[in-house]
């Protein structure tokens, strides 16, 4: 018999001036959101749904890409993940059409294929991938470190 886990994120937007939203959630700071500069009324320096979006696949992939790794005991030096999200023009709507996850992990010698390993059960079990509808492309990268250098 398995437990059903069950969580609940809740958020909250509030208007903090003309095109500029304030993105709440219990316990945090606000975070600044409007419409990116490449739209009409759009705001430079301040955060994008669309780079959320983006961002919050980033963060969940390397974040389970990291438990994975803990909790199958491989070693992790460093992990990079640079997404970008690619939106089109379809029918006069505008839609992401694919999320690049580049992905650069450093682990210890002889590792190599366990670190890809890692990446692709992150890929698999990221809750925020799982809710996307649009295809994502994960590039993996994997360097070899000499254990020496790594615990210097």
């Amino acid at each position: 018999m398995s437990l059903i886990k069950a969580h609940r994120y809740a958020v909250r937007t509030h208007l903090v001036s003309d095109g500029r939203l304030a993105l709440e959630a219990p316990f945090k700071p606000d975070l600044e959101v409007a419409t990116p500069p490449e739209y009409k009324g759009g705001v430079r320096g301040v955060w994008s749904s669309e780079e959320l979006l983006v961002g919050s696949l980033a963060t969940c992939f390397e974040l389970t890409a990291r438990a994975v790794a803990k909790r199958r005991d491989v070693p992790i030096h460093a992990l990079r993940t640079e997404a970008t999200g690619h939106v089109q023009s379809k029918d006069g709507l505008l839609h992401f059409v694919a999320i690049e996850l580049d992905v650069l992990i450093e682990t210890d010698s002889g590792r190599e294929p366990d670190a890809e390993l890692i990446a692709r059960l992150a890929e698999e079990q990221c809750i925020v991938a799982g809710a996307l509808d649009v295809p994502i492309r994960l590039t993996i990268t994997v360097d070899a470190v000499d254990q020496k250098l790594a615990t210097a």
